[in-house]
This record gives C-alpha cells, sequence and structure tokens, in this order.
C-alpha cells in the first residue's frame, strides 16, 4: 500500500508538472510569435532586411533587439546612412555571425563599433549569406553611391555547402535564387526533442544534465533550431577534417557542385568582389573563424585557413584567423573538464558564439585595426558651376 501511494504521488506530481509545464510553454511560445519580423524577400539577394525597422528575434532560448537602418543593415541604432561620411567607413560582409544573432552590444560587429567611435560601421551580414551575396551586398552599397573605405568580409566555413548546393545564380547579374529544402530523414529521438519544445521548464532540465555531459568530455548536441544534427560533427562544417556527403541536394549534402566545386565558386565570386573593390581603390579583407566542429576535430591550421590566407597573398590589406585564439582558449579547460571551452564560447546548443566567443572575434579584429588604421579616401568637393556667378550690385544710395 505505501509502495502503491508513493507510485501514485509520482505520477501525479510529474503530470501536473508536465500540465504547467505545457500552459507556461504555450504562453511563452504565443509571445515569442506575437511580434514581426524585420526578416524580409530582397531581390537580387534573395533575403535580407526591411530598412528602418524593429523587431524582437528570438534564437534558441534567447530573444534581442533587431534594428536596421536606411539601407536595411542591421544597426545599433534607427538611422539614415548618409552617402559620405566624415569618419573612415568600413563595410562588414559575412553571415549570421557577423549579423549577430545575439543583442548588438555582444556582437563581435557591435563590440569593435564600440571600440572605434572614430569609424564608422556598416554590417552588411545576413544569416545564409556566402560569397554570393556578399558581392551583391557590395554591389547595392556601391550602386547606391555610399562612399566605403574598406571592405572586411568574415568568411563562414558553411558558405562552402552554400555555394555548391544551396544558391544559383538566375542570371548574369549575379541575382541568386535557393534550393527548396530537402525532407530530412528524422531520427526518432528527433521527434522527443521536437515535443521537448513546448515543455520548457522539462527541456531546460535535460540542457542541465546536458551541459554536464558536455563539460565532462562528452561531445553529442542535437540542435533543435536549426537540423537534426550533431554539433560537434556537422556535415556543413565537417568538409575541413573529413569526407562529407556530396551527393544528397541541401541541406543534407554538397550535391550537385561538391566540396571542390564549391571552394571554387567561393574563389570565384571573392575574387569579383576584390576586382570590383580594386576598381575604386578600396581594399579588401578576410577573416576566418571557427566552428565547434574544428575545435574538436581540426588543427589551427585548418583547410578554411589555408585556403583564405592564399587567396589573400597579393589582394588582401588584412588577413585575421581567429582559429589560435580558440584553440588557446580550449587548451586553459582544466582536465575534469575538458569541455569547458564550448560552454564558455558558444550558445549552448547551437554552433554561434555567445558574448566571450564574439568578443574573441572582436579583439582579434581590434587589434589589426588598430596596428594598421583604415585610411579614408578624400571626400569629393562640391560641384562648381562652370559660369562664375556675378556678385549681387549693392543699391546705390
Amino acid at each position: 500500500m505505501k509502495l502503491a501511494l508513493l507510485l501514485s504521488s509520482v505520477v501525479f506530481s510529474v503530470g501536473a508538472f508536465l500540465t504547467l509545464d505545457w500552459f507556461h510553454s504555450a504562453s511563452v511560445l504565443r509571445r515569442s510569435t506575437a511580434t514581426g519580423t524585420c526578416h524580409a524577400p530582397v531581390p537580387v539577394r534573395h533575403h535580407g532586411f526591411a530598412p528602418y525597422c524593429t523587431s524582437v528575434e528570438h534564437w534558441g532560448w534567447d530573444s534581442y533587439e533587431l534594428v536596421t537602418n536606411s539601407l536595411g543593415f542591421r544597426d545599433e541604432k534607427i538611422r539614415a546612412v548618409p552617402l559620405a561620411d566624415t569618419r573612415p567607413r568600413i563595410l562588414m560582409l559575412g553571415d549570421s555571425f557577423t549579423e549577430g544573432e545575439i543583442a548588438w552590444r555582444d556582437s563581435f560587429v557591435g563590440q569593435i563599433a564600440d571600440h572605434f567611435p572614430q569609424y564608422d560601421f556598416l554590417n552588411g551580414g545576413v544569416g545564409s549569406y556566402s560569397p554570393s551575396n556578399y558581392l551583391n551586398t557590395a554591389r547595392m552599397v556601391l550602386g547606391q553611391g555610399v562612399k566605403i573605405d574598406e571592405v572586411i568580409v568574415f568568411i563562414d566555413i558553411s558558405d562552402v555547402q552554400d555555394e555548391a548546393a544551396n544558391y544559383s545564380d538566375i542570371d548574369a547579374s549575379g541575382a541568386v535564387t535557393v534550393v527548396e529544402q530537402q525532407l530530412y530523414l528524422y531520427p526518432w529521438y528527433w521527434k522527443v526533442i521536437r515535443i521537448g519544445r513546448h515543455f520548457l521548464l522539462t527541456s531546460y532540465l535535460f540542457e542541465f544534465f546536458e551541459r554536464r555531459l558536455v563539460g565532462l568530455g562528452i561531445y553529442h548536441v542535437t540542435t533543435p533550431v536549426t537540423q537534426p544534427v550533431n554539433l560537434f560533427d556537422w556535415e556543413r562544417s565537417a568538409w575541413t577534417y573529413r569526407k562529407v556527403n556530396e551527393t544528397d541536394p541541401f541541406p543534407a549534402g554538397y550535391a550537385p557542385l561538391g566540396v571542390e566545386g564549391g571552394i571554387t565558386k567561393e574563389k570565384t565570386k571573392m575574387s569579383l568582389l576584390w576586382q570590383k573593390l580594386a576598381k575604386r581603390n578600396i581594399p579588401i579583407s578576410v577573416v576566418v573563424y571557427p566552428y565547434p566542429a574544428q575545435l574538436l576535430h581540426d588543427t589551427v591550421d585548418s583547410e578554411q585557413v589555408r585556403i583564405w590566407r592564399e587567396w589573400c597573398e597579393g589582394k588582401c590589406k588584412r588577413f585575421i584567423s581567429v582559429f589560435p585564439d580558440f584553440f588557446a582558449a580550449k587548451a586553459q579547460c582544466p582536465r575534469i573538464q575538458p569541455g569547458c571551452w564550448y560552454l564558455k564560447l558558444f550558445v549552448f546548443g547551437d554552433f554561434h558564439y555567445n558574448a566571450a566567443g564574439n568578443a574573441l572575434v572582436a579583439d582579434a579584429v581590434i587589434q589589426s585595426l588598430a596596428d594598421e588604421p583604415p585610411t579614408k579616401h578624400p571626400l569629393p568637393l562640391p560641384a562648381l558651376s562652370a559660369t562664375p556667378q556675378r556678385e549681387p550690385e549693392r543699391s546705390k544710395k
């Protein structure tokens, strides 16, 4: 009888907890979907942000404010970007890492801009962009007459798959389209994870134990943010250290171009960008950074680093690899907690950086800008009239 009462009370308590969790989670999810978004379809680039927009964006368990300027770029505040600025102006290009799936002050672009108020930074980063859209974004900015003094491209490891399997050119203009999303064969545990999204408090409890396992060096995190994949050995980032799926279409594989085809297309688009900037005497710089899988399976001299270091020879004003900084942070983890680097530098359950990870990228770029400051191109003088105007005659008394 006592055992039956104990079991009944346990079942009742668990049921009551899950019921309350369900209603609490439903309330939170309703609030998170009630707000609008600044994400919008954009000609040529496929997607981007609406200009002069403010929204609350949600990423994983967190939310943050996203604000855009007149160019439709993420910014610290809503503002009209003038065509010219007396300060050196630097255009940042990249994907979601550059956009910053985090509060502006914690993103690496936000931290860099805060450190250098004497420069004007334009954040052209948008999630899922790759060299095809880095080029299109620069073309758009220059085509509108916006004066730029330097371009820094944050090349992402996932750009290889995007160029190989996701983006394709519509016509000679460089406008892009994306493939129709293919269906995954979802494993059984993915259904459990998806259900867990409706039980936030329960998910927090599971994450608590999952964090402890990762800290102990048991590297397996299946993310509910994007696809049912293990963040520590994901096809999208694994091409630098192992053979990946080159037969299946996006997002599972790299078909139709394959890894080498994706790399070649990356370089072609980046070379077009470099040529366009060189005609205007605008220097280009490249920054590379690791995913969690690189810190676990790769080396400081990753293929990603070698490819862009070689491409930069004779082209780039600065080449910055943040791989050494991340590997150094990993080396500081104690033996009893070898996975502390992921907990300290990444958003848990994700491959994006938290504020500390963004700070590593920001510090490397800040140091480079301090060592070799950007130079301001002379602003054009106002056009003078071809025929001098006569001074108005003074009235005679």
